[in-house]
């Protein structure tokens, strides 16, 4: 096996537990959950920015900002979920 498919084995294997993760927390807290889920990817990404720059500062910025996007997406679908099935 080459090294490159090992890699890809365990990155398939990282999105699949992401993916578990969320699903729980939608089944457990239900739309609350997937919004407070964001807010917590938003919070680590914050919280990655806010360290000292280092060598490889270019692809810590795309993947943080990658992310940033992908919480405030889970925020905003999961809190107006909560909302539109609270207030409907």
């Amino acid at each position: 096996m080459s090294a490159r498919f090992i890699v890809n084995i365990v990155g398939v294997i990282g999105w699949l537990m992401a993916a578990v993760f969320a699903y729980a927390f939608l089944t457990l807290f239900g739309f609350f959950g997937v919004g407070f889920y964001g807010l917590l990817l938003l919070f680590i990404c914050v919280q990655v920015e806010l360290e000292p720059a280092d060598v490889a500062s270019d692809r810590w910025r795309r993947w943080t900002t990658f992310f940033k996007a992908l919480g405030l997406l889970l925020t905003v679908g999961g809190f107006g979920g909560f909302l539109w099935f609270q207030l409907r």
